[in-house]
């Protein structure tokens, strides 16, 4: 079956979006790119896109959430043939352009969905730096049922997911000496959830750091809202954060088994 085979994108609405993209930007380094390699072909680059949208753009018609994750998938015509067998709700037609072929359809919960399949062409961002967030370690959304909707995705978009969400494995472009992949997870939360909090939003992102002491203490003298001290597990060093318009942030500096 096509299926999905990785994160695309992940983007969310701002009331001003071109503010909160230089909050991003001086805070955490985002810019709108994150560039890869495949963990099981490590020739084979790829890149994950971010970006802030008015909450007024038609990225979210169709949908009454603030959020839209894009995946990217291997044969997008035919997954989309096996989509419309199973009476999933696709919005409009197929689109094509020089980055490749996108769709859009809706969940089980009415959140707006991206499938691409990708071009061959490779973005040219290769040579900047990320020396604060280095990817995306997390996708986390809220869900009123949770189990339902774990099986539409391992049903429609066939995501290999275990009790604790899904996990998308990729080596950091600019890490030559990666001995492991890193990873990225995709999980969704109960609705009363107040993992969330003190944000009202749906959804939150985690972003995997280098250095979070340091990159904590940078945030402070900044005057960023730290939400919590920094917290570690066996699977590395955790801390929260808010941006001005209250999505909250989850920092993450892994452990070096590279979980």
């Amino acid at each position: 079956m096509a299926q999905v085979n990785g994160i695309g994108g992940i983007f969310f609405g701002a009331e001003d979006p071109q503010k909160l993209k230089a909050w991003y930007e001086r805070h955490l380094g985002i810019t709108n790119i994150f560039l890869w390699r495949d963990a099981d072909h490590p020739s084979t680059p790829g890149h994950t896109l971010w970006n802030v949208f008015p909450k007024t753009s038609r990225m979210f018609d169709q949908t009454t959430k603030e959020f839209v994750i894009n995946y990217r998938v291997d044969d997008l015509v035919r997954l989309l043939s096996t989509l419309t067998k199973e009476n999933c709700t696709i919005i409009g037609e197929m689109e094509s352009n020089d980055d490749g072929k996108f769709a859009y359809l809706l969940d089980a919960e009415h959140n707006k969905i991206v499938l691409w399949e990708p071009s061959a062409k490779i973005p040219n961002v290769a040579s900047r730096k990320l020396d604060r967030v280095t990817g995306i370690g997390g996708i986390f959304f809220k869900t009123t049922d949770k189990a339902k909707l774990k099986e539409w995705y391992v049903k429609k978009l066939g995501l290999n997911i275990t009790k604790w969400g899904c996990t998308f494995q990729w080596i950091d472009q600019n890490d030559t000496e990666a001995k492991v992949p890193a990873r990225t997870e995709w999980s969704p939360f109960p609705s009363d959830t107040d993992y969330f909090q003190p944000s009202q939003k749906e959804f939150m992102f985690n972003y995997r750091v280098k250095d979070l002491v340091k990159l904590t203490q940078n945030l402070k003298s900044e005057g960023v809202e730290i939400v919590s001290e920094i917290q570690e597990f066996s699977y590395g060093k955790f801390t929260w954060i808010v941006d001005p318009e209250m999505n909250k942030i989850e920092l993450w500096e892994p452990k070096d088994d590279g979980f």
